[in-house]
């Protein structure tokens, strides 16, 4: 049986920083965040504790996407595409060129949020095309988990 288990880590890390005396709390503020946006403080950083904000299992298969055949392009060019809720995906193989070409669409005024054309199979883009999708759900979940604290807005 295939289980598809996602995972929202909240993960706590530590570092211990020398500071400069004297500098006000704005300051210190971006003194680290200058540190970390340098990657300077990357190493420092050490996990101390892992909080498990949510876990969801979904049990069976994965969802398959079901492609609609579209008006090809030309004898050596199949065009299919699918609808998701609010993306539109599309797929389009080009047999003279031995490409695939592969994109994803969101919203009513179809903004391309994904694009891939390689010289792969159909079936191996499909696949592709599914762990980006997997990959953006899992992203999505962990944005509905930001909270903004009082003393920042």
């Amino acid at each position: 049986m295939k289980v598809i288990v996602t995972l929202v880590e909240k993960i706590t890390s530590e570092a211990h920083i020398d500071i400069p005396d004297g500098l006000s709390k704005a300051a210190i503020k971006q003194h680290i965040t200058d540190r970390y946006n340098s990657g300077e403080m990357q190493t420092d950083l050490n996990i101390f504790h892992v909080d498990f904000e949510s876990i969801s299992v979904h049990i069976g298969k994965k969802p398959q996407i079901t492609w609609q055949p579209g008006k090809p392009w030309s004898s050596k060019r199949s065009y299919y595409f699918c609808k998701l809720g609010r993306f539109t995906l599309t797929l389009l193989t080009d047999t003279e060129q031995n490409l695939t070409r592969t994109e994803v669409y969101f919203g009513h005024h179809k903004q391309l949020i994904y694009t891939s054309q390689k010289d792969i199979s159909k079936e191996l883009a499909i696949v592709e095309l599914q762990n980006f999708l997997s990959g953006l759900a899992v992203e999505l979940q962990t944005l509905t988990h930001i909270e903004f604290s009082e003393d920042e807005l």
